[in-house]
């Protein structure tokens, strides 16, 4: 039979947790029945890249949750993902090996990290994504966690830092399509056109947050409210959940939260203005994770990204972005302490036409041009030789990366991702821990004290705190969520209860 339309078609999968063979057929299974071709898998996070026994290491998760999985047999060659296949960070990662390709690189063959942030084009999508979860603790340190990891920093080596939302908050250029996170936006449960008394209903340890406003990632809703993606994909919560997003209507910049949302009136007012298209909204949808009976794949129609010659089904590299490393590189903070990057809009200018052809031209002038080319190579030693190898050369804690090298090389940037040639700018920048780092226009560092307040401190939001109800009192713990002693950010909030909000119906009925 004939297969169904040909517009580029994402698989879309929430938490991967070490089970790609369980995804790979759960994908298979569904282009056989549905009479469809996948064109591109998304993982939002938990992948859980484990190359060999000694990177379980380096994932923070208790030693009873501790398994192998079935990536190390992509790693080695035993078997090649069959579909390309794109992942972020989450929370449970051999965060060493992503630390090798922190600018985003081949884990695999056909297997793409997307780094600790970053933009990559694939078939006429434009697709951005931030890995990691927020942590008021960690949002303004430095990259400090080196391999071998302690105790403390192989719970912080995963948390989102101002510095990856300031680099995303310069793109500027054409609308991101797609934006993944592993935690979800600040606020979405909030936005008006979802159906938070479901959520509340699967998940009723989420009430007591999304009433105070405390659900999410703040960091993430900046940039969803910024950057409005017109798809934005999450994971993290295990659950599956839907909603519409319209910008216009956010109360605060730091969440989805709505404010009286009257669509009607909002559709008046465009269509006085004679707008060209619907108010900016961006299409929420996190999944659940990889389990039997659970919503933890969907597969996505993107017909405006159909097959031409020009929109090639590769991972490409987005000269932007390129152009937003190069300019960056200088600013990223590698010691512990608190660096505060500035991410007002005055301060995110983004990059001139200059630097963009800067890169355009080089990737012109390389061999692969824009298309990323396909360099992986393994570094550590595979699962089935690991024993052997540890024994002759000893534990290696730090691999470069040969990927990683080659991208740094082409922008000609320094290497900055092993301890011992980042320690002197550790111990400088470490010296400064009690100061707020900001930029000027020109990019050049100057500092102050003290620095503004992170968007979610400031008091906009004046009503005090209500203890929960009596029915959530022993229920508002995840008992879905691999405990980790410190993944609470033990930060008083400051809570509201939000205006109520208008029942949409079931938020899988909303039309993605």
């Amino acid at each position: 039979a004939a297969l169904r339309s040909r517009a580029m078609k994402v698989a879309v999968q929430g938490c991967a947790h070490g089970d790609l063979d369980e995804i790979y057929a759960s994908v298979r299974h569904l282009e056989e029945t549905e009479n469809v071709k996948v064109d591109l898998l998304i993982s939002c996070g938990d992948f859980q890249a484990i190359r060999n026994e000694t990177d379980l290491e380096s994932m923070a998760v208790p030693d009873k949750y501790k398994e192998l999985g079935s990536f190390h047999k992509y790693y080695s060659g035993e078997v090649e993902a069959p579909y390309p296949t794109l992942f972020i960070g989450g929370n449970h990662e051999a965060s060493n090996y992503l630390w090798e390709l922190y600018y985003g690189g081949w884990v695999a063959k056909n297997i793409f990290f997307l780094g600790y942030s970053g933009v990559v084009n694939f078939g006429g999508l434009r697709i951005g994504g931030l890995s990691g979860i927020f942590d008021g603790r960690s949002y303004q340190q430095g990259h400090y966690e080196f391999p071998p990891y302690d105790r403390g920093s192989l719970r912080s080596v995963y948390h989102v830092r101002e510095f990856e939302v300031r680099k995303l908050l310069q793109v500027k250029g054409r609308q991101l399509d797609i934006f993944l996170s592993h935690d979800w936006p600040r606020g979405v449960a909030n936005c008006g056109h979802c159906d938070r008394q479901r959520l509340i209903r699967k998940k009723p340890f989420f009430e007591r947050e999304i009433a105070e406003d405390s659900f999410g990632s703040p960091a993430a809703a900046i940039l969803c409210n910024r950057l409005r993606p017109r798809h934005w994909f999450s994971a993290h919560f295990h659950v599956k959940f839907a909603a519409i997003v319209h910008h216009a209507s956010s109360l605060a910049e730091d969440t989805l939260t709505a404010r009286a949302f009257d669509r009607a009136a909002a559709m008046a007012a465009w269509k006085g203005a004679g707008a060209g298209a619907e108010p900016a909204c961006t299409k929420f949808l996190a999944l659940d994770k990889c389990l039997p009976n659970r919503d933890f794949l969907q597969v996505l129609d993107f017909p405006d990204a159909e097959d031409a010659k020009s929109c090639p089904k590769t991972f490409q590299y987005d000269p932007e972005w390129l152009a937003i490393l190069k300019k960056m590189q200088g600013e990223m903070p590698l010691a512990r302490g608190r660096v505060s990057c500035r991410t007002d809009p005055p301060s995110c200018p983004g990059v001139s036409p200059e630097e963009i052809s800067w890169v355009a031209e080089r990737l012109a002038g390389s061999e692969s041009g824009s298309t990323i080319p396909n360099d992986f190579q393994c570094t550590a030693p595979p699962q089935s030789t690991f024993r052997e190898e540890l024994a002759a050369r000893g534990r290696v804690h730090h691999y470069e990366n040969p990927h990683t090298k080659s991208l740094l090389k082409l922008l000609d940037l320094p290497y900055v991702l092993d301890l011992s040639q980042s320690q002197s700018q550790s111990q400088s920048q470490h010296q400064r821990q009690h100061q707020h780092q900001h930029w000027a226009p020109s990019g050049q560092m100057y500092f102050t004290q003290p620095g503004p307040p992170l968007p979610h401190q400031q008091q906009h939001r004046q009503q005090p705190p209500q203890p929960p109800p009596a029915a959530l009192q022993n229920s508002d713990v995840n008992p879905e969520e691999i405990d980790i002693d410190d993944d609470d950010d033990g930060e008083e909030q400051v809570l509201w209860t939000p205006e109520p909000q208008q029942d949409c119906g079931n938020p899988e009925e909303i039309e993605i």
